[in-house]
Parts: C-alpha cells; sequence; structure tokens
C-alpha cells in the first residue's frame, strides 16, 4: 500500500497545476494553467520529432517536456517579461524551483524521484539534445499560444521581449526556425492590430511604442 499511498499523493501534489494560472488568457477570459501549457509542449514534441534533423530520446524528450515545471505547482508561474528583466528574481526563481524539485524527488523516492528531478536539472541547464528541443518548444508554445486571443493586456516591456525570446533556442533545428517564424510573423500581425510600430521596436529594441 506504500507504493499506492505515494503516488496518489504526488498525484494530488501534481493536480495543483490544474489550477496555478498563467498569464496567458485563452477563450472567455479563461488565464492559461500550468498543466494546459505543459500538456501542449508535449503534443509539440511528438509533431515535430519526424522533422528533426538531430536525433533525440523520444520518451525522455516527453518526461522531461512533462515534468519541466512541476516546481511551480508550489511557487507558481513567474512570466518570463519578468525573469527576463529582472537578475534578482531570476535567480530567486531558481533557487525556488531548486528547493521544491528537491521535495518532489523526495515525495516520489528512489530511482523515480531521482530521475524527475535530474530531468528537470538537465533541463535547466539546457546542453542535451532533449533539453535543447524541450526549451525551444516550451518558448513557441507559450508564443503561440499568446497570441491567439488577446494580446492587448499584455505588460509593455513585454512586446519586444516577446518577439526575441524564441530564437535563440530555435536555430540548432530547421524545423523549430520554420515554427519560429511563423509565429513570429504571427505575432507581428496582432501587435499591428492594437497600433504598435513593430518596425520601431525590432529596429530599436525599445519596449513598446504606441502609433
Amino acid at each position: 500500500m506504500k507504493k499506492a499511498d505515494k503516488i496518489l499523493q504526488f498525484l494530488k501534489f501534481s493536480s495543483k497545476l490544474k489550477s496555478q494560472k498563467r498569464t496567458i488568457k485563452l477563450s472567455g477570459e479563461r488565464q492559461e494553467s500550468v498543466a494546459d501549457h505543459s500538456w501542449q509542449v508535449c503534443l509539440l514534441v511528438l509533431l515535430v520529432q519526424p522533422y528533426l534533423k538531430n536525433e533525440v530520446e523520444i520518451f525522455k524528450a516527453l518526461k522531461m517536456a512533462l515534468i519541466h515545471d512541476l516546481a511551480e505547482a508550489e511557487i507558481g508561474d513567474i512570466p518570463h517579461g519578468v525573469t527576463a528583466t529582472n537578475r534578482k528574481i531570476k535567480l530567486q526563481k531558481r533557487k525556488d524551483e531548486e528547493r521544491e524539485m528537491k521535495k518532489i524527488k523526495k515525495m516520489i523516492g528512489g530511482k523515480l524521484g531521482a530521475e524527475f528531478y535530474d530531468l528537470w536539472s538537465e533541463f535547466e541547464t539546457g546542453q542535451t539534445r532533449e533539453a535543447k528541443l524541450v526549451r525551444a518548444l516550451d518558448s513557441l508554445e507559450a508564443n503561440q499560444q499568446s497570441i491567439r486571443f488577446d494580446v492587448d493586456y499584455w505588460d509593455d516591456y513585454f512586446y519586444s521581449i516577446a518577439l526575441t525570446k524564441a530564437e535563440k533556442h530555435c536555430r540548432h533545428e530547421d524545423i523549430l526556425c520554420k515554427l519560429n517564424s511563423l509565429i513570429t510573423t504571427g505575432m507581428e500581425t496582432e501587435f499591428r492590430k492594437i497600433g504598435l510600430d513593430v518596425e520601431k521596436i525590432k529596429g530599436e529594441g525599445i519596449i513598446s511604442t504606441r502609433l
């Protein structure tokens, strides 16, 4: 029974991801949950895998995508725009995630607990093929979801960050570059609809300029 109890304990813990909100809105004003995001990153892993030039361990990449935001069950989501512009918050987020993932490792226990922690650590380091892939899809999914319904509620500083945040993660694979190009073009279109001067933002790297 102890093994079954551990499974149910972790299931209860991880279900918090269903109610942890991200800043991105969905239809009907509902905010995206961390679980929503993680599920779609997993789906993207499967969708792009046939087109990758560099072979990846698909099961490992799926597991990494599934658990990469587990710590947010406790600490919540901190938008990329915040950590990209505030080093102190970025470092604190990393410490908080490390602390929570160590708790998760202990909660699950054994080899599986260690595997969860190691996969998360590998994702954060971003050096393996699987980590590079999941980090790219993590960013691409967020950008694609963010422009599906409404972008006029964003904080001004984030518009310029959003246009460039995924590109560095996609350079190693043609399919990722193509996805990023399409998503970025769509993002620019949505920005123009709300009166942003996209060319000026891109040219000067400024926060945002309303026409």
